[in-house]
Order: structure tokens, then C-alpha cells, then sequence
């Protein structure tokens, strides 16, 4: 009896010594350097294009701000008065095309009937007649703005799509 109890003695001095060696470190592995990571409060935004400063002119990546934006990371690989294009649902690249679908899934939500009233290095903005299938619907004159050109595939190409004032990913089934 004298046995057992020495040992579980041992094995709880044992565990409290663990725990107090794993209190101590908190949190664990954390080694003190002078380099830090950037936060949301103390980011840099000229480090934020792959550590190079951004182009004078860009200030927002979102359609509301796309008029001011850059067209691209890397200007240079872009000859400069190059009009973006759109790249729909895996349909040919297009400029001012008539048509956009805005579910590529099933392709039941589009604009049709598109006229552009802008078509530019920064930004395109139109008005068309968008059609859903089910429930069975056509609206008139709803503006469509694509903008925040990039890069992509070696093709200048715009990336974003927003109809009336929202913001729709067309390649994915989620909006």
C-alpha cells in the first residue's frame, strides 16, 4: 500500500511540475524578435503590393473606387492605353459585350442589352436589361460597372462586376 501510494505522489509531482513548466511559456515556442508583422493597425500600405510601393494613382481596389486605380501591378507589362476586357464564364474575352452573364453555374441570372456609356483603362459602366429565369423576371436600365482591372493570363482583364451597387461573383454560386 506504502508502494502505491509513493507512487501516485510521484505522478502527481510529476504532472504539477509539467504544468508549471507549460504555464511559463505562453504562448508556447514564443521567441522575442525585432522583426515584426505587420497588423491591421500598423500596416503599411505601400508594402502591401508584394512589398513595392503602388502606382501614384492607386487608392482603392473596389468598384467604388476603381475610377482611381491603378490597371495594373505591373505597369510595364501592359502597353499604356490598353482597354481591359471581359473574361465571361470562360467565354472568349470581350470588350463591350452585349450580353453578361452573372450565374455561371446554371447561367438562369444575366444582363442583356447592354449599352456602355463608358469603356476605359480604369473602369466600364453600362445600363442593360437584367433577366432572371426563375422566378421569370426582366428589369430595365440597371447599371453595370466593371472595374479593378488586373493582369491576368498575360491579358488585361477586368475583375470585378457590380449591378446595382452589388457586388456579383458570376464564377461562383455564392453572391
Amino acid at each position: 500500500m506504502n508502494f502505491t501510494s509513493s507512487r501516485s505522489a510521484a505522478a502527481a509531482g510529476f504532472f504539477a511540475v509539467a504544468a508549471l513548466g507549460l504555464a511559463a511559456c505562453s504562448p508556447p515556442g514564443q521567441v522575442d524578435s525585432a522583426q515584426k508583422v505587420d497588423t491591421a493597425t500598423s500596416q503599411n500600405p505601400g508594402s502591401l503590393n508584394g512589398g513595392t510601393e503602388q502606382t501614384s494613382g492607386a487608392q482603392s481596389t473596389n468598384v467604388a473606387g476603381a475610377s482611381s486605380a491603378s490597371a495594373s501591378a505591373n505597369p510595364s507589362a501592359v502597353p499604356a492605353g490598353t482597354l481591359p476586357v471581359l473574361r465571361n464564364c470562360g467565354e472568349a474575352s470581350q470588350t463591350q459585350p452585349a450580353r453578361i452573364v452573372l450565374s455561371c453555374a446554371d447561367q438562369n441570372d444575366y444582363l442583356e442589352n447592354i449599352t456602355w456609356s463608358d469603356w476605359g483603362t480604369d473602369l466600364a459602366t453600362g445600363t442593360g436589361t437584367r433577366v432572371t429565369v426563375d422566378p421569370d423576371r426582366r428589369e430595365t436600365d440597371i447599371e453595370v460597372i466593371l472595374g479593378n482591372p488586373q493582369l491576368v493570363d498575360g491579358e488585361l482583364q477586368f475583375t470585378t462586376v457590380t449591378v446595382d451597387g452589388a457586388k456579383i461573383n458570376p464564377e461562383s454560386n455564392y453572391r
